[in-house]
């Protein structure tokens, strides 16, 4: 029973690391389409003036799109997540390696039910204080979508590194 109870924290230890990188890959993307668009209003508006004739309705509607995100992008919470992710998800990730590392004490009978319940939630604890410290009470949502991708990232790597204990 312990056994199966640790297996599945070692499992959404993994989902929730895999979690945080989608997350953050996705963060660093808005941000880079948002700096991209922004970067071209502000650049191209010498060359506006070339095809304001032509399509003066089109190049008011993009300059004044690209003011209203100039404004909203310094309220715009994933911004402010990219660092915490990219900490979080290191030390997520090594604590993910170790919490592995332990499964073969734990798949071994080497520990008994107390110890392997302690080891347990001695993972949760520290995850805790790894989100804690990152984010200092910033939330960070779940978006179904990529928790769906993480859990199938996590499942494809316990299928190739276990494979007699997937349930696939």
């Amino acid at each position: 029973m312990y056994q199966a109870q640790y297996w599945v924290e070692l499992q959404a230890l993994k989902a929730h690391v895999c979690y945080l990188s989608l997350y953050q890959l996705r963060s660093e993307a808005y941000e880079r389409w948002i700096g991209i668009i922004l970067a071209v209003a502000s650049s191209s508006s010498i060359a506006g003036w070339v095809i304001w004739q032509q399509y003066a309705f089109i190049w008011a509607c993009f300059i004044a799109s690209s003011q209203v995100i100039s404004v909203a992008y310094k309220f715009l919470p994933f911004k402010e997540r990219i660092k915490p992710l990219r900490t979080a998800g290191i030390e997520l990730g090594l604590l993910a390696d170790e919490a592995e590392r332990r499964w073969f004490d734990v798949a071994e009978g080497e520990l008994t039910e107390k110890q392997i319940n302690e080891t347990r939630f001695e993972i949760r604890k520290r995850k805790s204080a790894i989100m804690q410290s990152a984010f200092n009470g910033m939330v960070i949502p779940e978006i179904e979508s990529l928790m769906s991708k993480a859990e199938d990232h996590m499942r494809k790597y316990f299928k190739s590194h276990y494979p007699e204990l997937s349930n696939d």
